[in-house]
């Protein structure tokens, strides 16, 4: 089943469901839209070896960034040319990922799904690839997957990026993902890059 406005409120109102910080314009008839942090991680390796800890840096912005498509030509020109024209903080090519503003709290009976905002489909950029769902129990922000598909696009910090369903289960699960051990991202605070290499610890 599908939560609607009531439900979710009804949640909140109970502590059942948590939202921090909560904006009553941003609920809609069966979701709710989350905001994009300043925070972002930009791959360093050459190829994803998944059995390694991947290279990163962490970026974060003081109000924008431009997100190339990965076919973009892009040079040090290129760069300070988007970054003067349009005052942008930073300027990357390829899929970056990126942070929710919003901190979530999911109890044992509910699940939830991310989905991008059909505004930013309509000028091709997808925010999540195929980690669009979140397990009941989940307590954390949400890591977004940010690509542009079409032309450059710019992000501001603090804009609407996607919205969250939420939905019942039948029964409630027994372990929660918080609760379940080795859940890689549970309560994290921040954008966080794969952790996929712990799946290799024993082999």
């Amino acid at each position: 089943m599908i939560l609607s406005d009531k439900d979710i409120i009804k949640l909140i109102n109970e502590n059942k469901l948590v939202i921090e910080p909560f904006n009553r314009e941003y609920l809609g008839p069966s979701s709710y839209d989350v905001t994009l942090s300043d925070e972002f991680i930009i791959y360093d390796d050459e190829i994803y070896d998944l059995s390694k800890e991947l290279k990163y840096k962490k970026i974060k912005i003081k109000r924008s960034i431009l997100v190339c498509p990965i076919n973009y030509t892009l040079n040090k020109e290129k760069i300070e040319y988007f970054k003067e024209k349009y005052n942008v903080d930073y300027v990357v090519k390829g899929g970056i990922l990126g942070s929710t503003n919003e901190y979530i709290e999911l109890p044992k009976e509910i699940t939830s799904f991310y989905q991008g905002r059909s505004s930013l489909g309509r000028v091709f950029l997808t925010s999540h690839q195929t980690a669009g769902f979140i397990d009941a129990g989940f307590k954390g922000k949400i890591t977004l997957e940010i690509v542009a598909h079409d032309k450059p696009v710019i992000l501001y910090s603090g804009m609407r990026i996607g919205q969250l369903i939420f939905f019942k289960l039948n029964t409630p699960a027994e372990i929660g993902y918080c609760e379940k051990k080795g859940s890689k991202y549970a309560y994290q605070k921040t954008v966080m890059p794969s952790l996929i290499h712990n799946d290799f610890k024993g082999f």
